[in-house]
């Protein structure tokens, strides 16, 4: 038989509930151990001022054993006496005259009245027979039994003692028990009224989560928890929920935006694959130059598929976590340097000057020097889709006192709008106000994103004070004597300038102070080039 599965209300509830009635419980409990001691010297001073009284009686009519042990409430009264001779009488032992002790034990007049035994639990040792001929009153208590010894008005055949005993119970409170059973009552209410209240606010935003969760799993994601008036542990959950739907619905409007973004981008160059191999296929082309110009198309935007291509294949493999990399000790600036000056006849062909600066001697920092050549081609095609008239790259060490290594790559394009620089990283987010030129996928920066940060690295972006951009890659600095090899100006060091037409001049002497430079001149017909020092600029894509 299945076992009854129990909501988290109900087990809050009984177990609330059962929190409460088991302290009350407990309270009680060590309420009657405290009270027992009370409890029994309130039952002897009852006993004394009852047998008090019955010992005032003594010189008058005196009442049957039987009646005395009735208005006591005790559970045993016995009649014994005190000898002359200072000894306690034996049980049945009688006396030569009747006396009191007959009227007590309501014998036949002219009869010798029988002493009763001493109530169970009370044994002779118990009892000092000097002190009670002397008229002193005795009382004690045995385990659970209190007793008193009355003794009574001496006469010339021994002293008359009435010994009751009442046995206390383990709940015996007396009028005290009544009242603690009414507070028993009363907290016990009181506790599982608070109990029920502590549930509901508990569970209802519970609920509500349950709720809100069921209806984002659903595909609502414009589901909320709400706000509520609790500032709390749930309250931080609620709100982390709402925040999560939140920040879903908005990747699943970016996921809509990428997949037009890929549609468009798979469709331009399809179309025109497909229109110019329709003009050759009928007979359009007629000519050598016409089919040529048709197959270099062709030839263009396939090679713009299999880029788009390698790039989506490259951020799925990113996100799947199906790569590896090999991270050492690498010569920063010497892979810099290589796979900035790939880009050169791409440079020349753009009508742009490409110019790689850095300090002299290796810069070491802890990277995958393949990974870390695709960050820098990613960097360096996206400044060439913005520059107006130069790129620039330069490694340097990391600020002083932090260590490291920094990449930057600046352009002296357009810039980038405030409100684009925190899209910049995201999958084919190209800025609308600043179109640039048809260079790359619109992938490239949040390749350079995932694989800096797989590195341990971060990347940054920033204006420059030209109005360009910079992107900024910052690296681990690789332990040991030749960690940060970078240095500042060395005596006879020089600084990488170019002028310009008009005789304006900029330098990397921000980045690098002493550096060596290796420039690209820009395709002939171009109009002069400078480097305005723009430092990395790019939005979108690369």
């Amino acid at each position: 038989m299945a076992a009854v599965r129990r909501s988290l209300r109900q087990r809050l509830v009984f177990a609330l509930v059962g929190l409460s009635m088991g302290s009350v419980g407990l309270a009680g409990l060590i309420t009657v151990v405290a009270a027992r001691p009370a409890t029994k010297s309130a039952a002897v001073n009852d006993l004394k001022r009852g047998l008090a009284a019955e010992a005032d009686r003594d010189a008058g009519p005196l009442r049957t054993i039987a009646r005395i042990k009735a208005d006591l409430l005790a559970n045993q009264v016995a009649l014994t006496a005190v000898l002359p001779d200072g000894t306690l009488a034996q049980p049945g032992q009688t006396l030569p005259r009747t006396g009191a002790a007959g009227r007590f034990l309501r014998n036949r007049p002219g009869v010798a009245a029988a002493l009763t035994a001493l109530p169970n639990g009370i044994t002779r040792n118990d009892l000092k027979p000097f002190d009670l001929a002397a008229g002193k009153v005795e009382s004690g208590t045995k385990g659970s039994i209190v007793w008193v010894a009355q003794p009574l008005t001496a006469t010339a055949e021994g002293t008359l003692v009435l010994v009751a005993t009442r046995r206390i119970g383990f709940f015996a409170l007396g009028r005290l028990g009544g009242i603690l059973a009414v507070a028993a009552v009363v907290a016990a209410l009181v506790g599982v009224a608070v109990s029920l209240w502590l549930v509901r606010r508990l569970t209802r935003p519970l609920q509500a989560m349950e709720r809100t969760a069921r209806a984002i799993a659903g595909g609502d994601l414009d589901a909320r928890v709400g706000h509520t008036d609790a500032d709390d542990e749930l309250a931080a959950v609620g709100t982390a929920i709402d925040t999560m739907a939140a920040e879903l619905s908005r990747h699943r409007s970016i996921e809509r935006a990428f997949l037009m973004s890929i549609s468009h981008d798979l469709r331009t160059p399809l179309t025109s694959i497909r229109g110019y191999a329709e003009a050759v296929a009928e007979g359009a082309a007629d000519d050598e130059e016409s089919r040529r110009r048709a197959a270099t198309i062709i030839e263009a935007e396939a090679r713009r598929l299999e880029r788009l291509v390698a790039d989506l294949l490259e951020l799925a493999r990113l996100d799947a976590r199906e790569w590896v990399l090999h991270p050492g000790p690498v010569d920063i600036a010497e892979v810099v340097r290589h796979a900035a000056m790939a880009f050169e006849p791409a440079a020349r062909d753009a009508g742009l000057q490409l110019v790689v600066a850095g300090e002299p001697g290796p810069v070491i920092a802890v990277a995958d020097p393949e990974r870390l050549a695709q960050v820098v081609a990613n960097l360096v095609e996206n400044a060439l889709k913005y520059a107006t008239t130069t790129v620039e790259v330069a490694t340097r060490a990391g600020p002083p006192g932090l260590g490291g290594v920094e990449i930057g790559v600046a352009d002296d394009g357009p810039g980038i709008d405030p409100e684009d620089l925190p899209r910049v990283f995201e999958r084919l987010y190209t800025s609308r106000r600043q179109p640039g030129r048809k260079v790359g996928t619109g992938l490239g920066l949040a390749i350079v994103r995932e694989l800096v940060s797989a590195m341990g690295g971060r990347v940054s972006v920033s204006p420059t004070a030209e109005g360009g951009t910079r992107f900024v890659v910052a690296l681990t600095a690789a332990p040991g004597p030749e960690a940060g090899a970078t240095r500042g100006p060395q005596p006879g060091g020089s600084t990488s300038s170019h002028t310009t037409s008009d005789g304006s001049s900029s330098s990397w002497s921000a980045w690098a102070s002493s550096s060596s430079s290796s420039t690209t001149p820009p395709a002939e017909g171009s109009s002069p080039s400078s480097s305005s020092s723009p430092s990395g600029r790019d939005t979108a894509g690369g």
